[in-house]
């Protein structure tokens, strides 16, 4: 008979490894049943996911030169303020202490040197006006320029212009001034010739002078820029008999700057 089989029984050693000291994962990372992926699409089977911080951009510094032209910009302006100031208070000054007073223009007298009215409408005519101007300031002299316009006109037709003379005039001084104004073949309308012909009759003519007077004015010894008067006189005289002196029925000046 054979013999009979042994069995040999081992007892398999199991190696029990301690229990961790802490947990690998933290609970508060864990997912809770409650916990619905669908609707926290940040979290996940394990817990929330780490979100990622967004990155920060910082502006460069102002550059030096930008600073440097905005400095620029607000000296200039304020010099120029310093400099209207400037102005303003020595123009202040001078008028307070000169005072200044706009010159007097008149019409004395007008000579018909010659005056014709020919068929066509057309006006040939030379004038002899006499001016006063008169210089009311103390302390202000007037150089009187070359540029200057004097005229009449009728029905705001001119008939004649001229110049003044060039002159310098002192304080408180008054200066007559014969200027000869001349017109040749001046059209005018027929309607004008009428009421040219009517007033003549009544012994009434309206005429106006106007005059642009350019001057500097010298206030002491210092001498200004060009300023312009602007003088505008209605007159009425009673006829334009050619060699005559006509009588001035009505006048009225007035000047402006």
């Amino acid at each position: 008979m054979a013999e009979a089989q042994r069995v040999y029984l081992v007892k398999k050693a199991v190696w029990k490894s301690p229990p961790p000291s802490a947990p690998l994962v933290p609970k508060s990372n864990l997912l809770s049943e409650s916990v619905n992926p669908a609707a926290n699409p940040g979290q996940g089977m394990h817990g929330q996911f780490p979100t990622r911080e967004a990155p920060r951009y910082y502006s460069s510094p102002p550059k030096r030169r930008h600073n440097f032209c905005c400095l620029c910009l607000y000296w200039t302006f304020c010099l120029m303020l310093l400099f209207i100031v400037a102005i303003v208070i020595a123009a202040a000054i001078l008028y307070a202490v000169f005072q200044p007073r706009i010159p007097k223009y008149s019409v004395d007298n007008i000579q018909i040197m010659s005056f014709s009215l020919s068929s066509d409408a057309t006006v040939s005519s030379q004038f002899a006006v006499g001016v006063r101007a008169t210089n009311p300031n103390k302390m202000i002299g007037i150089y009187y320029l070359d540029e200057s316009y004097i005229g009449v006109l009728y029905a705001g037709t001119e008939l004649c212009k001229g110049k003044l003379p060039v002159f310098y005039q002192g304080h408180k001084t008054t200066g007559n001034l014969n200027v000869i104004l001349t017109g040749t073949n001046v059209q005018i309308t027929s309607e004008m010739v009428a009421l040219l012909n009517e007033q003549t009759q009544q012994g009434s003519i309206p005429l106006r002078l106007k005059a642009d007077v350019p001057v500097k004015v010298k206030f002491g010894k210092v001498k200004s820029m060009k300023i312009t008067f602007r003088v505008r006189c209605d007159l009425v005289i009673d006829r334009l008999d050619e060699n005559t002196s006509v009588n001035i029925s009505g006048k009225k000046c007035k000047v402006k700057l």
